[in-house]
């Protein structure tokens, strides 16, 4: 298992959660805060063998980070993590870690405010403060006092809210004065690369992009195209050195959620050139 700057934190991280009900995780993108964290909880003493929910803001980001954590465990999606997601949803007796979306798990609260057989409920990218997350948190530490408190008999229902551009002070002063808990990432080098300008109606130079391929040969490279023309150009299988076929991702360049899918994807040993392609979404504004 490939270390994370996040893993350093992970023993703090547990002693906080064990000595309060709430806390707050403040880590860099890249950190390991998504698939890292859920699986370091899973076996916690007061976690008692309830269920981890896992919040993120979009369903891409809820699959992906479901098949990820489910990777890290050797196993398939359905197991012992699973997703809940409008229309799809895979889980199974036997799952532990439930990644759902800000509608899923306000409709779950308002069916069931106590939250029964739960005992954590991370709030992943908290920092865009949508309406339906600050719903959420509210529904969960109002559900928490009212059905939850320590004359029911119930463990404790816990928070864990994490982001990269957390206001982690504001929060923790939200939640009684919770611990706030800071990683530092790591920066890699970026070498930036412009190709010659062509013709509009001409292809992208593949000869280019196979050159800055060598030049970095165990460096993941990304090829931006400006058309679904060039794009499909500088896609073809047969264009890439022979190192790099059959390994390559594709990027959206016009739709960052697309670039949370690719950071996912499993790890190689081979080097991954990532090719761009153009997005289902409409990308000039709809009539009035």
């Amino acid at each position: 298992m490939t270390a994370l700057p996040i893993d350093a934190l992970l023993d703090d991280l547990r002693q906080a959660l064990a000595g309060r009900h709430e806390a707050v995780l403040e880590a860099p993108p890249g950190a390991g805060k998504t698939t890292r964290v859920p699986l370091a909880l899973l076996d916690e003493p007061w976690l008692a063998g309830q269920r981890i929910l896992m919040l993120e803001p979009r369903r891409l980001a809820a699959r992906a980070a479901a098949e990820r954590l489910a990777s890290e465990l050797g196993e398939r999606v359905g197991e012992t993590v699973g997703y809940r997601i409008r229309l799809d949803s895979k889980v199974g007796p036997k799952t532990r870690i439930e990644v759902v979306t800000e509608g899923i798990l306000t409709r779950r609260l308002q069916d069931d405010p106590a939250l029964e057989g739960v005992g954590l409920v991370i709030f992943d990218e908290f920092h865009e403060r949508s309406l339906d997350a600050d719903l959420a948190l509210a529904l969960c530490l109002n559900g928490r006092t009212m059905l939850r408190d320590a004359d029911s008999g119930e463990p404790a229902l816990k928070l864990l809210l994490m982001s990269a551009t957390l206001e982690g002070e504001r929060l923790a002063a939200l939640l009684g004065e919770a611990p706030v808990l800071r990683s530092e990432g790591r920066m890699f080098p970026v070498d930036i690369r412009w190709g010659a300008p062509g013709r509009p109606a001409s292809g992208p130079s593949r000869g280019w992009c196979r050159r800055c391929c060598r030049r970095s040969p165990t460096s993941p490279a990304a090829c931006w195209c400006s058309s679904q023309g060039r794009r499909r150009s500088a896609a073809s299988t047969n264009s890439w050195p022979r190192p790099w076929r059959g390994a390559t991702t594709s990027v959206c360049a016009r739709c960052t959620a697309s670039w949370s899918w690719a950071r996912s994807a499993r790890p190689s040993s081979r080097p991954r050139p990532v090719r761009a392609r153009w997005c289902w979404r409409p990308i000039s504004p709809r009539p009035a």
